[in-house]
């Protein structure tokens, strides 16, 4: 029996993949860790511990770091799949990365809409969520870029890319081990047979 058929999460339809996929949280990673949601505001940044930061401020520095990568195709990894929701989320994102987007994590065809399902799907550490995803996508490569670090199987810690919360990418280390990743998972498909 295949290992996705371990998972609880079964997929309804085979999702889109890539060669290369790189599965992006936002908070912590694209902008400062520190965000708070209110029903009129909607998300927003906050004003007291993330003083001076605003939402999705680390996205050119994304940009810069995808764009000799092409083919990078990118996986909502964050609680946005499910509130705004991935559709609400790739609006507020550049046309040159929205491009990218092949999904997300959380989708109401592979988990469903039961409130049960949706609780599980939350108190599933990041690292699982990634892994079932990158089980069911299939790509021949993948990484992740998030700041939760809790509960990633060991075998899948070299596929993420750890971002402190309150610098994301901002930070160089982060961003020279994005692009030393980016190039060995490039060369790992030049010397694998199609």
């Amino acid at each position: 029996m295949p290992s996705s058929q371990n998972s609880p999460y079964l997929p309804a339809s085979t999702p889109r993949s890539a060669d290369v996929v790189l599965y992006l949280d936002l908070d912590g990673v694209v902008h400062h860790e520190k965000v708070l949601w209110h029903p009129r505001k909607g998300i927003y940044m906050s004003p007291y511990e993330a003083a001076g930061h605003s939402l999705f401020e680390w996205i050119p520095i994304l940009e810069s770091v995808l764009e000799p990568y092409p083919a990078v195709a990118l996986v909502l990894s964050s609680t946005w799949c499910i509130s705004p929701g991935y559709s609400a989320t790739l609006k507020r994102l550049p046309a040159s990365l929205r491009a990218r987007f092949i999904g997300g994590t959380y989708h109401k065809r592979v988990h469903g809409v039961d409130p049960w399902n949706l609780s599980m799907f939350r108190t599933t550490p990041r690292g699982v969520q990634v892994q079932e995803d990158a089980q069911r996508r299939k790509p021949r490569q993948w990484l992740a870029l998030d700041d939760d670090l809790d509960g990633w199987p060991d075998f899948c810690r070299q596929n993420l890319i750890a971002c402190e919360g309150t610098t994301g990418l901002s930070s160089l280390e982060v961003q020279h081990e994005l692009r030393n990743k980016l190039g060995s998972c490039f060369a790992a498909l030049d010397t694998k047979p199609s």
